[in-house]
């Protein structure tokens, strides 16, 4: 072990041994995010904290080997070339901030703040401690969408004209949540930051950028729908909501959500459906499923001059997203090679995006997003 005070954080590349992960915050989302950890070789899994006993308990099992403490002050005395911080958004600047202060590299779950000051403060924490500190999105490792977007950069259907974005949230199909889960997203939703548009836009709005670059002007229409009006009538979901949108380059976008909570989608995970759609001069690229098993699909689908190409073989599950970016954890860390996928300002320019189109459907008209650059 190292002492918080004076750390260093550990430069990249790091060799051939394997990277020692720190993780804070063992909810929902590590039930993705630890099993492809557990699966890779080339991680070591040093220590977790939760300050919920039970969810410790959950996980030693798996890494007898990893330290446990409910107290964040313990992890930061702990060591390790990175710590993953899988808290809830409201508590990402202060566990970011913390970890950094202490010099530890940092990865964060997405989105990576609920304001751009939270997302300034952990930015400039960063600079200061000189570490690593990226947003992990798995979309950006869900082989379907891979797929799409080689196919995209390959040139083989022309410039992109346009993409769509489809999701249908449902209450039909899929793992069980923990309650507490949903508290703290709902009370994200009093103060406009709603589970679909804002914890869930994020993911295609980090997609659209992933594939066509910032985005200069948004137009944002939210509703919203009461969850279960018998039980609680103040419950509500942000949506139906449609974002509409237009990159420099010229690519027009939209992205529609649905919330049909009779709705069934076989998934082993999130029941939501989802489905991108991207028209270029030639033909159009499409991939058919993303979190659900709804529509049986081959999952990307390929149209070119009277024919349709399917891809019914490819990895398409949320658990292989994930298990491809503990792998790109690995590579980062051990060669220093790959491109560092949504640093801290990329991010940032991800969150203003997705904050200007909350501010449209606000103000009831489109907005220019401000540079960020």
């Amino acid at each position: 072990m190292t002492d918080a005070p004076g750390r260093e954080p550990v430069g990249l590349p790091i060799g051939e041994r394997p990277v020692k992960v720190a993780v804070v915050g063992l909810g929902q989302i590590s039930e993705l995010a630890m099993p492809a950890y557990a699966g890779c070789e080339e991680i070591e899994v040093v220590g977790l904290c939760d300050r919920r006993k039970e969810r410790l308990e959950r996980w030693a099992p798996v890494f007898p080997d990893a330290a446990l403490t409910e107290d964040l002050d313990d992890m930061l005395g702990w060591d390790a070339d990175v710590v993953d911080v899988l808290v809830p958004t409201p508590h990402h600047e202060d566990v970011v901030c913390r970890v950094l202060d202490a010099g530890f590299n940092v990865q964060v779950q997405k989105p990576l703040a609920r304001s751009v000051e939270e997302a300034d403060r952990m930015i400039a924490a960063a600079e200061r401690s000189g570490a690593l500190f990226r947003v992990m999105e798995d979309y950006f490792f869900h082989p379907p969408l891979v797929r799409l977007r080689e196919i995209l950069e390959s040139g083989e259907l022309g410039a992109p004209r346009g993409v769509h974005m489809k999701m249908i949230s449902t209450g039909w199909g899929g793992w069980d949540v923990d309650l507490s889960t949903y508290e703290w997203q709902f009370e994200q939703t009093k103060d406009g930051r709603g589970l679909l548009t804002f914890d869930h836009g994020w993911h295609e709005l980090a997609l659209a950028h992933w594939l066509f670059g910032p985005v200069r002007r948004i137009f944002g229409w939210i509703g919203e729908t009461v969850v279960v009006p018998e039980l609680d009538p103040d419950a509500t979901i942000d949506a139906p909501a449609t974002f509409v949108w237009e990159h420099e380059d010229g690519v027009r976008g939209v992205l529609d959500i649905t919330f049909a909570p009779a709705m069934y989608f076989k998934s082993d995970y999130y029941s939501g459906d989802e489905r991108v759609e991207v028209v270029c001069e030639k033909g159009y690229v499409r991939a058919n499923r993303i979190s659900a098993f709804g529509v049986q699909e081959p999952s990307v689908e390929v149209y070119k001059d009277g024919e349709t190409h399917s891809y019914h073989a490819l990895d398409s599950s949320l658990a292989d997203s994930f298990a491809r970016m503990a792998d790109y954890t690995a590579d980062l860390f051990r060669t220093g090679e790959p491109d560092v996928l949504l640093t801290g300002p990329a991010a940032r320019e991800i969150l203003v995006t997705l904050l200007t189109a909350l501010d449209s459907s606000s103000e009831g008209r489109p907005l220019d997003v401000p540079a960020t650059r």
